[in-house]
């Protein structure tokens, strides 16, 4: 009976372990995804920044003239 007790025991926490390590694996790879979308709008705004810098420099430039 004791045997039986401990098999069920170690069953269990083997199978809470691989599901840990799945959920662990599974946040791995969404992090990485995210960490991607972050840098491509990162990259965007920087483009963005510039597009807008160069449009005041336009626009001083009429003023001036």
């Amino acid at each position: 009976m004791e045997k039986m007790i401990i098999s069920i025991i170690a069953a269990a926490l083997l199978g809470l372990g691989a599901w840990n390590l799945n959920q662990t694996f599974n946040l791995s790879i969404e992090i990485e995804s995210i960490k991607g979308k972050v840098e491509t709008v990162e990259k965007n705004m920087k483009q963005l920044k510039n597009m807008v810098a160069k449009n005041k420099k336009k626009d001083k430039n009429k003023k001036d003239n």
